[in-house]
């Protein structure tokens, strides 16, 4: 048997329900540079897989994402896009935006040239492992704006901050503090949110927002083996079974038995690919009592087989 402490399905970091999410997508930044705009200007960015997040350093502009709407940026505000959507940035969403491609430069000028910039910020993108890219859409909000006075504004800035030094100075093992960086940004923004955010959005970190539903997610990490009912769950929350059900639902965006299932196949995803286990040990590991059963519920949810996803390019 495997003990908690020596299987890296049972780390502590699992039981923690955010920690274990970002621990899975294993983040890393590929792209940070400065983002400045002076006069009239208006720049539209096509949809694309990598997270994107930027901070604003000077001025203001305006950030217009599809399906979240247009807000005003200000100076030291934060947004983070878990996957980016199609967007424009302006400083008058009125004009025409001209249709850009991101690119390789260290420093990126909109506007006019030739005149000191209005508007300036540290923009940037990460990139995640593919094998639970979903997780992204499913258990996080679509954007995440955190403004300048709120709390946990100073100390986002301050890691950003580092993230561009780290970016622009090729130091010896910059690579590893970058990885890190980015997963300490992501925990600072998911956690600080405002507490009025969680109440509008379904996912996780609503579900985390709420203490009784918080109380029933952890108790998914940390025994996700577990033969878990959703009576067990509504018990650990401290509510009736039909309650609970509902208040999940609503807060999360999916039934209880819906959400320890993704889970189970995301950890899945990650064992076999990574430490190509047989089906067998992975079942008992995330709580089948079968490697038939497991294959049979791997395929429904992911749409193949364990082992041609064990097969298939990462």
């Amino acid at each position: 048997m495997h003990s908690r402490s020596s299987d890296p399905l049972l780390a502590p970091s699992r039981t923690d329900p955010l920690a274990a999410v970002i621990e899975l997508l294993r983040p890393r930044t590929v792209l940070s540079k400065i983002i400045t705009g002076a006069g009239r200007w208006s720049v539209r960015y096509a949809a694309h897989e990598d997270p994107g997040f930027c901070v604003v350093l000077e001025g203001s502009c305006f950030l217009d994402t599809d399906g979240a709407g247009p807000i005003e940026l200000r100076e030291g505000d934060f947004v983070l896009l878990p996957a980016t959507p199609g967007f424009t940035l302006a400083s008058d969403l009125a004009l025409r935006p001209k249709l850009v491609a991101p690119t390789q430069t260290e420093e990126l000028r909109h506007g006019t040239r030739g005149v000191p910039p209005s508007m300036r910020m540290l923009g940037g993108y990460f990139g995640f492992d593919r094998t639970n890219a979903q997780l992204l859409v499913r258990f996080l909000p679509s954007i995440v704006l955190i403004r300048r006075g709120e709390p946990g504004a100073a100390r986002l800035r301050r890691i950003v901050e580092l993230i561009a030094d780290e970016t622009r100075d090729r130091r010896p093992g910059r690579d590893l503090i970058l990885e890190r960086l980015v997963e300490v940004l992501l925990v600072e923004a998911l956690r600080f949110r405002p507490s009025a955010a969680a109440k509008q959005e379904q996912g996780l970190l609503a579900g985390l927002a709420d203490a009784a539903l918080a109380r029933a997610l952890r108790r998914i990490h940390e025994d996700v083996a577990r033969r878990w009912t959703v009576a067990d769950l509504a018990r650990a929350a401290g509510m009736s079974r039909a309650v609970f059900a509902e208040r999940f639902m609503r807060t999360v965006g999916m039934p209880p038995m819906q959400y320890l299932l993704e889970w189970r196949i995301a950890i899945a995803k990650d064992v076999l690919r990574r430490e190509r286990a047989p089906l067998a040990e992975v079942a008992e590991k995330i709580g089948y009592q079968s490697a038939s059963a497991f294959s049979t519920a791997f395929t429904r949810q992911a749409g193949c087989s364990p082992s041609a996803f064990a097969r298939s390019p990462a």
